[in-house]
């Protein structure tokens, strides 16, 4: 049984519930045990009759899995309208550029269930929280280092909040790109995926 996470899912401040993405090599294992956990908390939703805001948080990736971003458009489609039900929105922390043009393109050719919106500055997401929403929610508090999971964060992750580059498009992040775009392409022709039977009683508690 693998130890490793694909995500650490943190739940304190709910209704804003933070994802953070760990830069691992993925495998169908993990995979699978991140998507049974956030069946978890779309049942946990259920349960508590309420919707949530969830902040995606993918700066630890040195590039993007993209066999596993197939897999997750595929597993979006299944959940599709669960995540309709439960979320109010999506917002992904995301300061890598390039990504987050990879992202767009993605969202060019698959229809997400609910808002989704990329930032690279969390303050922007703030404001954007509480423009939409007219709620007031500092999203830096994912940051501090006052709670067990993350207490291996360190001050730095306070991010300025500056809209930088980090990340020159070289030759290696072209062909990342190029393969991300081909990738893309197939989503469209994709028919959604039949789970196997250890998800059974996940889909059983979200559908009664």
């Amino acid at each position: 049984m693998s130890t490793l996470e694909a995500a650490t899912i943190c739940k304190i401040y709910k209704p804003f519930v933070y994802i953070k993405f760990h830069n691992i090599n993925l495998n169908d294992e993990i995979f699978e045990n991140y998507t049974k956990k956030y069946l978890e908390l779309l049942i946990e939703c259920k349960k508590n009759k309420e919707k949530i805001y969830v902040i995606i948080d993918i700066n630890e990736f040195e590039s993007l899995p993209i066999p596993y971003l197939l897999k997750q458009a595929q597993f979006n489609k299944k959940i599709f309208n669960y995540n309709q039900k439960y979320l109010h929105c999506v917002y992904i922390y995301c300061k890598n550029k390039l990504f987050k043009q990879m992202i767009k393109m993605y969202m060019m050719v698959e229809k997400t269930a609910v808002p989704l919106t990329i930032f690279r500055s969390l303050t922007k997401l703030n404001s954007s929280i509480k423009e939409k929403w007219n709620i007031d929610f500092d999203s830096h508090i994912f940051f501090k280092n006052n709670f067990k999971q993350f207490k291996q964060e360190s001050e730095s992750s306070f991010e300025e909040d500056i809209d930088y580059e980090n990340n020159e498009i070289d030759n290696k992040n072209l062909e990342e790109f190029d393969n991300l775009h081909n990738t893309i392409k197939l989503l469209s022709y994709q028919e959604n995926i039949n789970l196997n039977s250890s998800y059974k009683d996940y889909f059983s508690n979200l559908e009664n």
